[in-house]
């Protein structure tokens, strides 16, 4: 890369930004650390939930994970290796649950699913009517879907497009000489695949996997509805339902370890592992014989199926069937609301990641550039984390203005905190779209337009830009759809007169109104496939 002297303006700039991406995960840690110093909130934890929230923690996230990796490798390689019948319309199924968040999908399944749910009743009274159930008094056995692992199922085939989009790559730059070698050598396809192609795929397995797993951590919506005891849901008891800060703060700090450990641990487990690497597609599939042509089809649909056509289909009979009145004003203020929200992101978010992006350009070893890269974890904190880590800064904030200027004055419930969340949250989002098309961009360009005395910030404004474009414009679009799908910051830190589209679907869900949560879901949806339709599944 290019190595350009900056202003010492742009430099200082780019720096606080990196500190203001940064400070709701310093105050995690440091109010962490600080409640170490009075152990008994610790022991009182450690004696009550602390067990159980780790555990179904660590039971959500492996069998969530197992549910991805199932679904998504799978689907990648069947389709990568075979002329699938409808093979193009199944690739787009492939990546159809990015569309729908994991919240929205618990909706629609226990609507339906759910003891008192219309599948399950119209099931039971079919049974009695056949006379395959005796009719006696008492409840029939039905499996629970508000449950731990009904979550992971639910987590699992929502977050699946995460796997086979890079598996999906990784199996398609396989080094296919080698694979053929295999078999040459005596080996079945089901051998080839196990000793040779899986292993050179490990590096986007890992990485696919530990996206899955932070997303299982952090999630909130799905398992606060199905009432499983979890980190995230232990912090939001225990901060805005008990008003235990201390408690809170070690949840929080244990969770954000967690979220540091696994991004370590990914980084490792794939550094070194560059036998994985771009090599000559394969471009002549086999094709498929006999019963394969049947069952292949169905298991590289199931993902799609399960994760957005059937909780869509789900949603519209919830709505229509219990004549749930469309209030088409609610429903546009709460799209504005959301619009906006992430409208104000997009412009917040774009903005700081060009200058991020192009501080690093000049210099990727310095300080700054590893902060930066630090800075851009906060993409796998969940956002509860970060919702309490600028609640605490808030905190100081208003204690600091009465003790100083005895001025009343407050940032907490405002929308200032709320696009703050999202800064932390998204900003990897944006970055990363915005460096991977800077880096494309040849040092010789920076050195002609330097040596005709261009300035570093006109370089940026004549040259950089106008190839940045189609970067921008798709970390905008990732960005967008992003806070229109969150849930916890916005619920957390939200004004009281404000309810986004997720706000609203939530709060229907805790009172019970899945029919009513139906509309705004479906809007998320809606939205959700907006990035699904542009960028397609070639876009890995």
């Amino acid at each position: 890369m290019t190595s350009q002297r900056l202003p010492s303006w742009m430099t200082s700039l780019s720096a606080v930004f990196v500190l203001a991406i940064g400070l709701p995960l310093i105050a995690v840690l440091v109010f962490g650390a600080m409640a170490f110093g009075d152990l008994s909130a610790l022991i009182s934890l450690a004696g009550t939930v602390l067990p159980e929230y780790l555990a179904n923690t660590v039971l959500l996230c492996l069998m969530g994970l197992s549910v991805a990796l199932a679904l998504g490798v799978s689907s990648a390689w069947l389709l990568s290796q075979y002329r699938v019948p409808f093979g193009r319309v199944l690739e787009w199924g492939m990546i159809l649950p990015m569309a729908m968040p994991a919240y929205v999908v618990a909706y629609a399944y226990t609507d339906a699913l759910d003891y008192s749910g219309w599948i399950s009743t119209a099931l039971r009274e079919s049974l009695l009517n056949w006379g395959l159930l005796a009719p006696r008094v008492g409840a029939y056995p039905w499996f629970e879907i508000r449950s731990l692992w009904g979550a992971a199922l639910i987590l699992g085939v929502a977050l699946s497009p995460y796997v086979a989009l890079l598996a999906r790559t990784a199996f398609d730059e396989r080094q296919a000489n080698l694979a053929e070698a295999a078999r040459l050598s005596g080996l079945t396809s089901r051998q080839a695949f196990f000793r040779v192609i899986l292993p050179m795929a490990r590096p986007a397995l890992v990485a696919g996997g530990a996206l899955v797993i932070m997303e299982c951590l952090a999630d909130y919506g799905t398992v606060a509805f199905f009432s499983v005891q979890t980190l995230s849901t232990g912090l939001f008891k225990t901060w805005f339902s008990y008003g235990d800060r201390n408690g809170a703060a070690l949840i929080g700090l244990m969770m954000l370890v967690m979220a540091f450990a696994l991004l370590a641990w990914e980084r490792s487990a794939r550094g070194g592992a560059s036998y994985a690497g771009r090599a000559r597609p394969v471009v002549n599939r086999e094709p498929l014989r006999g019963m394969a042509r049947v069952w292949v089809p169905v298991v590289c649909s199931i993902a799609g199926l399960l994760g957005f056509v059937l909780p869509m289909l789900l949603l519209v009979h919830a709505a229509l069937s219990e004549n749930v009145e469309l209030r088409a004003g609610t429903l546009l203020a709460q799209a504005g609301q959301t619009a906006l929200y992430a409208g104000y992101a997009v412009l917040l978010i774009l903005p700081i990641a060009v200058l991020q992006a192009y501080v690093l350009r000049s210099n990727t070893q310095s300080w700054l550039a590893k902060a930066t890269r630090l800075a851009c974890s906060g993409y796998a904190v969940p956002g509860l984390v970060v919702a309490v880590g600028l609640l605490a800064w808030s905190a100081i904030f208003t204690q600091s203005m009465m003790a100083w200027f005895d001025w009343r004055i407050t940032l907490t419930v405002t929308s200032l905190l709320v696009l703050g969340g999202y800064l932390t949250r998204f900003f990897t989002v944006g970055f990363s779209s915005v460096e991977t098309s800077m880096n494309r961009i040849t040092s010789s360009l920076d050195w002609s337009a330097r040596s005709l005395g261009l300035s570093p910030i006109r370089v940026l404004q004549l040259v950089h830009l106008p190839m940045l474009r189609r970067g921008v414009l798709v970390g905008g679009l990732l960005v967008f759809v992003d806070v229109v799908k969150e849930l916890p910051i916005t619920l957390v830190l939200r004004p009281f007169n404000v309810e986004t589209l997720a706000v609203a679907a939530h709060n229907f869900a805790a009172d019970e109104r899945l029919a009513d949560a139906a509309w705004p879901s479906m809007a998320i949806a809606l939205v959700g496939l907006i990035p699904v339709l542009v960028l397609g599944p070639r876009a890995r």
